[in-house]
């Protein structure tokens, strides 16, 4: 009897460590790199009134993307607005200001990924977020973030 159980035993053990292996898949593509990341809350910005709001948020580095086709750029985006926006702007010695991605209203809620040309030059970003509730009752409350940013460069 004890020997039956043992193996009972032996076969529940194997067959739990043989299912609780988990099937993902590791992507070590070395043609991305990492060269920025700025993990929980980027930025946001809360309204309580019925007026636009922007909120401009510079990415803590300049970069030099010599070595890179394009960047891919991931965040996550939430806004309980009806009318918001969010931008991702390049800035670069010859160029003023250059909106490279815009995503309007209800795109704001959602996982953003996309890629753009990386330029010759060291350049700078800003992720900008705009509210402009066009209703608003009393002790009511409009809001944007971006969350989990993350810049890769593709050679």
């Amino acid at each position: 009897m004890l020997t039956v159980i043992i193996k009972y035993f032996c076969i529940t053990v194997f067959g739990l460590m043989l299912f609780s292996c988990g099937n993902d898949i590791v992507n070590t593509n070395s043609e991305n790199d990492l060269i920025f990341e700025q993990q929980g809350l980027v930025d946001s910005a809360v309204v309580t009134g019925c007026y636009d709001y922007t909120r401009f948020h510079f990415l803590n580095d300049t970069f030099s993307t010599a070595g890179y086709r394009k960047l891919r750029v991931e965040f996550d985006g939430l806004t309980s607005s009806d009318r918001a926006k969010i931008f991702f702007v390049h800035y670069s010695s010859g160029i003023n200001n250059n909106i490279v991605y815009q995503k309007n209203n209800e795109e704001v809620n959602m996982q953003h990924n996309f890629e753009i040309d990386a330029p010759a030059e060291t350049s700078w970003y800003e992720l900008r977020l705009f509210l402009s509730p066009q209703v608003c009752g009393e002790n009511e409350f409009k809001f944007i973030r971006a969350r989990d940013l993350k810049v890769y460069g593709i050679k």
